[in-house]
This record gives C-alpha cells, sequence and structure tokens, in this order.
C-alpha cells in the first residue's frame, strides 16, 4: 500500500512527462535521454531561470589569504578571489577553502552560505568528519535584490525583461566558476564535489548542479517553490507569491505562470532529472508548510524513472515518509526531520552519512 500512495499522489499531480520528447517521442534508451536532457534545459532557462552564459569571459583566481594553522592547528584556511573578465567588464568575489591537514585529497561540500565567509557554521565538524569545504556566502557574488544587472555577473551578461538570467541563475553560475578552480585542485579529489545550500540557496544549489555535470553530488535542503517542490498541488508558496516577492530571482516569462502553474511546461522534477544519473539529495522538515515537505519528496519520486533508465536504482523507499525518516539505498536520498525551516547540524550529519555510504 505504502508505494501505491505514491504512486496515487503522483497520479493526481498530472505532471508533464519527463520522459517523453516534445515531438511525443518516448523516451525509453539513454541515446533518447540525451536528446531529452537538452529539450529540459532549454525549457527551464526559457520559461523560469533565464539563460545562463556558456561563453564570453575568462576566470582567474588568486589566493588572498592564508591561515596554515586553522581549527587549532587540523586545518588550513584559504580564502581565494575568484576574477571574472569579459572583453569591456570585471567583476570579483571571495570564497573559503577549508582543507583538513591528516587526509589526502579529500571529497568536497562546495557550499553556498547566507552568512559571511568570518562565521565559523559547522564548518570545524565538517572537516572533522573527512571532508574539505568551499564556502561562499552569496551577497558577495551580487546582492539579493532586483538590481536591473547593475552589479556582479549580471552586469557581465546583462539579460533582458523575458528570458534574461534571475538571480538564482547567478549564483549557481558563479558557483560553478568555483567548480572551475576546485576540479583541477591537487589537495582534494575533484572527481567528489557536491554542491549544497539550503532555501532559496537550496534552488541555487540545485540549479548549479543540474547544469554542471562535473558535480558528484547535488543537495538541496529545504529548497521548496523554484527548487525541489513540484509546483503542481503544491501547499503553500506558489508561483505568484515567487513572481511578487522574489521576481528577480527568476526570467521574466515566468510571470506568465502565476495562478497557473497547471500550464506549466515543465514541473520541478524536469530539474531534478538533470542531475540523473549522479547522486541527488532532498531535504525537508516536517513544519516547513511555506515548502510543502510532500511536494519536496513527491519530486524525488517523480525523478526515479529517469535514474531507472540509467541504470541507477532512483528513490528506495516503501511509503511516504514519516518524521525521522531517512532514504539513503539510492541514487535519489531523501530526509524529513523534525522542525522548521533550517539547516542544521542533523542535516549535514545525513548528507555526510550518505556521502559515505555512497562514496561520493
Amino acid at each position: 500500500m505504502g508505494k501505491e500512495a505514491i504512486k496515487m499522489e503522483l497520479e493526481k499531480r498530472a505532471l508533464p512527462e519527463v520522459l517523453r520528447l516534445a515531438d511525443g517521442t518516448a523516451v525509453n534508451t539513454p541515446e533518447l535521454w540525451g536528446k531529452r536532457r537538452e529539450e529540459i534545459r532549454e525549457i527551464l532557462q526559457e520559461e523560469c531561470y533565464g539563460r545562463m552564459p556558456r561563453t564570453g569571459w575568462e576566470t582567474e583566481w588568486e589566493t588572498v589569504q592564508e591561515d596554515k594553522n586553522a581549527f587549532g592547528g587540523k586545518a588550513v584556511l584559504r580564502t581565494v578571489e575568484v576574477r571574472i573578465h569579459t572583453n569591456s567588464r570585471y567583476t570579483s568575489y571571495p570564497f573559503q577553502l577549508v582543507l583538513p591537514k591528516n587526509l589526502q585529497k579529500p571529497p568536497v561540500f562546495l557550499y553556498l552560505t547566507f552568512l559571511p565567509l568570518s562565521s565559523d557554521e559547522l564548518m570545524e565538524e565538517i572537516t572533522d568528519s573527512g571532508y574539505a569545504v568551499a564556502r561562499v556566502s552569496y551577497q558577495d557574488i551580487a546582492p539579493d535584490q532586483g538590481d536591473g544587472y547593475t552589479n556582479g555577473p549580471g552586469a557581465l551578461f546583462p539579460g533582458n525583461a523575458f528570458d534574461g538570467w534571475g538571480k538564482l541563475a547567478v549564483w549557481a553560475w558563479s558557483a560553478s566558476r568555483i567548480m572551475d578552480y576546485l576540479v583541477d585542485l591537487e589537495e582534494i579529489d575533484g572527481k567528489r564535489i557536491a554542491v549544497a545550500g539550503h532555501s532559496r540557496l537550496g534552488k541555487a544549489a540545485l540549479l548549479c548542479g543540474a547544469m554542471d555535470d562535473r558535480f558528484s553530488m547535488v543537495i538541496s535542503n529545504d529548497s521548496g517553490a523554484g527548487g525541489i517542490s513540484l509546483f503542481r498541488g503544491k501547499e503553500g508558496e506558489n508561483v505568484a507569491d515567487l513572481c511578487r516577492n522574489f521576481p528577480y530571482w527568476f526570467c521574466g516569462n515566468l510571470k506568465k505562470y502565476a495562478g497557473g502553474e497547471t500550464k506549466l511546461p515543465f514541473d520541478q522534477h524536469f530539474l531534478a532529472a538533470l542531475v540523473a544519473p549522479r547522486k541527488l539529495y532532498a531535504a525537508s522538515a516536517v513544519d516547513d508548510q511555506w515548502a510543502d515537505p510532500r511536494s519536496e519528496f513527491l519530486s524525488c519520486a517523480a525523478v526515479t524513472p529517469v535514474y531507472e533508465l540509467l541504470g541507477e536504482k532512483g528513490l528506495v523507499c516503501d511509503s511516504l515518509p514519516e518524521t525521522g525518516d531517512a532514504f539513503h539505498e539510492g541514487s535519489v536520498g531523501y530526509h524529513l526531520r523534525p522542525g522548521t525551516h533550517y539547516l542544521g547540524r542533523e542535516d549535514w550529519k545525513l548528507f555526510m552519512e550518505y556521502r559515505r555510504r555512497h562514496g561520493v
């Protein structure tokens, strides 16, 4: 009855088919999925997040500060400045890299944070658990406001009122410029880098990992509407709320669907599907009704057929989740913890447990 309940819930949502090409052809081979994947990337950029630059810039990185005895001598704490140039414009932003001294080539969390880089958060605990952390404060990339493409990377590639990139895409694209630095760094394992974020930064982390295949794992915590949560049938925040409160996070075309989620040519399982066959992890909090844990979970279930087509298990569970459940067996992981909208110690513990289990 558990799996049937999940199936019934998905059927009620009447989701657009992720495994069907625009011309109606069923996607039943990995080769056809490659074609469908490009269609989905186009749909999401055109109708939701805006177009992210693919060419036209040069990037350089400079270590501007280094503490070789951070956390009581256990780690190296490096501050690196990312500098991005086009023919006529320039922007920069810092990130921190924490490297545990007792490990050779550790896996990495690329973490989009709300807090300034001077804050401690849980970095010592994470590095003590065997991971390096690259941490960027999103406001250092570009301010969380509608600035008309006058700041940060948005000023390098100004958009328009229709499919011009929103701030979620700006933050996601900028995280990939940090990945450019990390992927060849001798001190870490460049094949085991997970991108992670919470709330609006959970949306940005999911978008980043969906568009950048180099990440081995994508973690979206309490990301809700515009993140992992399905729009169709969703409780709490919806398209109209997003377009009223945070229109600059998205492209202008999303406004067409305010109050009309059933007309969307996609739903958020499309975005999640772009991560396949890599590891995808979504986390919810039972009292976070604005994000809607049920719709976050169902998105993970809806993307599972894509993983199965590509030879992976997807989300493995026998029932709708109850508080405290963690589903870690498949290539799509999920947990539902007690409490409210928050990224805390329990979430990080479960992210790391999943990574150790799967070696990503």
